[in-house]
């Protein structure tokens, strides 16, 4: 089992950020909310989908994501 660190959380949470913001998403929410949204409507989010579902699957689903420009 690999240790994943706070800081490797906040990257990928930052990269799926950009990413939802190149989707045109602009909402602040968690990622659970975001996959439930997905679920229903995935082609609104072609770029952030693979990356919102990793961190599902990695039980960060309560972390807040930002729709914001990575830098």
């Amino acid at each position: 089992m690999k240790v994943i660190t706070q800081k490797q959380i906040q990257l990928a949470i930052e990269h799926t950020a950009g990413l939802l913001k190149k989707d045109g998403v602009t909402q602040t929410l968690t990622v659970q909310e975001l996959l439930d949204a997905a679920q229903f409507h995935p082609a609104q989010f072609p770029s952030a989908l693979p990356a919102l579902e990793i961190l599902g699957l990695l039980g960060l689903g309560d972390e807040l994501v930002r729709a914001e420009k990575l830098g």
